[in-house]
């Protein structure tokens, strides 16, 4: 310790002649291994800072940036109690904001509300709005605004698509901040409601509701979500075809980081994907699966999602008693290569589906796969008697001969008994709608039963007509979607109540121990014992077979690869995709972890 001290002291940096001297009088070698190892020394000193220093800095996302997004349609009716077509939808969700707001992973967050209160039966909904809120032109929101929207929306006159779903709810102001909901019984599916965006009724108020619909603030927008109106470019007709929006910084649930976002409309597909190709625009939704791989080449980032569109075969058991035999459907069952189905008709932008509750409530793990095999359907169906004929259909009945032996005191006589009953084909008409997309399916359904001997006739009728034969149950098999956009859906798809039009069980299906289940799902409060009983209702379909499902499609969403912190797990409707729109960000910065306020 003393020799290192004496050192520390007597020590002394040379001066620079002496350095000088010391380089000149190296050899050429030396010299230049000297200034090798000098460099050597710098480069590492230089990478060992800049590793430490990137370990202390995060990525964080910085405002400004804008984005061109393309839809197909134009919006008209940017109004949440008459919004209608998706692009509505999509302008709705930017400019206005609800009680609650939908995330992309199937969650709610209060968005105008501070929070909210129910009582244990289910019945009453309390919420209490943020204070200091405002619409986008600066005027305060009260719980006025709250009960003025709902009451457009019960008004018979403004024809709200959304009525039905306020029907029955009673609406109360207890103070300027506080609303309260009472519902006549429980609905498991309010939160949906809450979601509905806020009218400012200081611009509504005066706008006769046989006018509603006609008001020009049905375009000119004004609300109190992430994003505002700027400006409406118009075609020659009048109607708008490019809305701009900009970023709305007193956004309830925080400024968003995008500034501008803008949204051109197209007629068809065609022209949305050849602008995409075009880099005319940055992102779109809704595509079909068959563009993807031109898009990924161009260089865009492919979002998916499952949508709770459950495509499968509904069987009339009225118009065609083979469907009354459950064997007989699980032996088509097991012939139906899924995988086939959906990577021919969606490029394999689809899910299989072996039951009729979606995967937002029963996962994958919660059920079973019922196996592929031909052998199997084979065998079950030569068990109920259906024979294979020479032309590769199955029949059943005809002429029978058996043979039995009577013994009349020591004599031995052998009898024979001929029975003839009509000869009947197994197979079946499938209708389904006029698209390709149904009918390739409904194709490959009919190759595929085929194979065990099933004989498919395929009728295809455009949407009219279609309509007209699902209402009247004039069909044998229907090849057609169930779109559940809310969990109470599934009642209406499939509780024998609503067997007869204008219900929606077109599977006609019936099951005590279903509609018991059923029932008690819609007043039951707490999600995660519904889910219990999911799991019987489950059990209940695997054993009476109500249809037979077979694929989800994905929501195809495409985006610059400069748009950052898009995710939607869950998405029900294409517009749920912009629940956390103003979380996505297209400008990004490095700083250190104590800097950053997240």
């Amino acid at each position: 310790m003393h020799t290192f001290l004496t050192f520390i002291k007597e020590f002394k940096f040379p001066k620079k002649g002496e350095l000088e001297n010391a380089l000149l009088s190296l050899e050429s070698k030396k010299f230049y291994l000297f200034i090798a190892l000098l460099l050597v020394a710098g480069i590492s000193v230089i990478v060992l800072l800049n590793a430490i220093n990137q370990s202390f800095m995060v990525t964080v996302p910085q405002n400004g940036g804008s984005i061109t997004e393309g839809i197909i349609g134009m919006p008209t009716l940017v109004n949440p109690v008459l919004a209608l077509s998706d692009t509505d939808k999509d302008l709705t969700t930017l400019v206005y904001s609800g009680l609650m707001r939908k995330m992309p992973d199937g969650t709610f967050v209060p968005d105008i509300a501070e929070s909210y209160t129910t009582t244990n039966n289910g019945m009453t909904y309390t919420f209490t709005l943020k204070k200091g809120l405002t619409f986008h032109d600066g005027s305060p929101i009260t719980s006025d605004d709250v009960l003025f929207t709902i009451g457009k929306i019960k008004d018979p006159l403004v024809k709200s698509p959304r009525k039905i779903g306020w029907d029955g709810v009673t609406v109360e102001k207890a103070s300027d901040m506080v609303i309260v909901f009472t519902l006549k019984q429980p609905y498991i599916s309010f939160l949906d409601n809450t979601t509905l965006g806020i009218l400012p009724m200081h611009v509504w108020k005066n706008v006769n509701s046989n006018e509603f619909s006609l008001s020009p603030f049905n375009i000119k927008a004004i609300g109190s979500g992430p994003y505002q109106i700027n400006t409406v470019q118009k075609n020659a007709d009048g109607v708008p075809i490019e809305y701009s929006l900009r970023r709305f910084k007193s956004f309830a649930l925080g400024a968003p980081h995008i500034e501008y976002i803008t949204l051109i409309s197209f007629s068809n597909e065609k022209e949305l994907i050849k602008n995409l190709l075009n880099k005319t625009i940055d992102q779109a939704g809704g595509l079909s699966s068959e563009n993807t791989e031109s898009l990924t080449e161009a260089g865009y980032v492919v979002h998916t999602s499952t949508l709770p569109r459950l495509f499968g075969i509904f069987f009339n058991s009225t118009n065609n008693k083979i469907f009354a035999n459950t064997n007989i459907l699980k032996a088509f069952d097991k012939a139906l290569d899924r995988k086939v189905i959906i990577d021919t008709v969606l490029h394999g932008y689809g899910t299989a589906i072996y039951h009729p509750i979606p995967e937002t409530i029963i996962t994958k793990t919660d059920s079973t796969t019922p196996s592929l095999s031909l052998d199997e359907a084979q065998d079950i169906l030569e068990k109920e008697g259906w024979v294979m004929g020479e032309d590769g259909i199955r029949s059943r009945g005809g002429t029978k001969v058996s043979s039995i032996t009577k013994k009349i005191g020591k004599k031995t006589i052998l009898q024979k008994s001929v029975t003839t009953t009509p000869i009947t084909r197994l197979g079946f008409t499938l209708t389904t709608g006029n698209s390709p997309e149904l009918i390739k399916a409904s194709e490959l359904v009919k190759e595929q039963l085929k194979k065990i001997g099933v004989e498919v006739d395929v009728r295809k009728y455009e949407p009219g007509p279609l309509n007209q034969i699902i209402r009247a149950r004039s069909y044998e098999g229907l090849f057609f979607g169930q779109f559940i956009n809310h969990e109470s859906d599934l009642y209406s798809f499939w509780h024998s109540s609503q067997k007869n039009d204008p219900g929606l069980n077109i599977g006609l299906y019936s099951s005590k121990n279903a509609d018991s289940i059923l029932e008690s799902i819609q007043k039951n409060p707490d999600f995660q014992s519904r889910v219990e009983s999911y799991k019987n209702l489950l059990k209940e379909f695997n054993t009476t077979v109500p249809a037979l499902m077979i694929y989800s499609p994905k929501y195809i969403y495409v985006t610059s690869s400069k748009i950052h912190n898009i995710t939607f797990d869950s998405i029900t409707t294409s517009s749920d995709r912009l629940g956390s729109v103003y979380t996505w960000y297209a400008n990004e910065d490095q700083v250190w972890k104590i800097f950053n306020n997240k």
